[in-house]
């Protein structure tokens, strides 16, 4: 008997939006809310803000942070986000209107957010459904300084 191969992938389509399937839940009114985040890294830059250049206390603290945030609902993470400048709580959920270039591979229509890991650390990106897309791993606060 032969070997078995993988099944060839789908070439993604190269346009820069989100697909209609995952938007279908918004327009139609439905949310994920309700549901508690995972957490994935299909998008992070490999050039920018990257995780490989956090120290081992560092990725630590993050884990920690990951571990706790998904311990909640989507609406309790953003119920956690500042209202005013500087008074963030929890996770300080918030999203992001000014940020840098995305990677080729983040759609135009992402909505960009940040998520507090410690005091100074953040993680930027972008949720379908209950999952987040992390793009940047933000050690000095030097993504979006406020």
């Amino acid at each position: 008997m032969g070997k078995k191969h993988l099944p060839k992938q789908k070439i993604e389509n190269k346009s820069k939006k989100i697909s209609e399937e995952a938007t279908a839940k918004a327009t139609q009114g439905e949310t994920t809310d309700h549901l508690k985040p995972s957490f994935r890294f299909k998008h992070a830059d490999s050039n920018r803000w990257c995780l490989s250049k956090w120290e081992a206390e560092e990725i630590d603290d993050l884990m920690r942070a990951l571990q706790k945030i998904e311990n909640h609902t989507w609406l309790q993470i953003k119920s956690q986000g500042s209202k005013t400048r500087g008074e963030s709580v929890g996770c300080g959920f918030k999203v992001i209107k000014q940020h840098p270039t995305l990677p080729s591979s983040v759609s135009d229509d992402a909505v960009i957010s940040e998520m507090r890991v410690c005091k100074k650390k953040r993680i930027f990106g972008f949720r379908i459904d209950s999952i987040y897309y992390i793009v940047w791993f933000d050690r000095d606060h030097s993504v979006c300084p406020e």
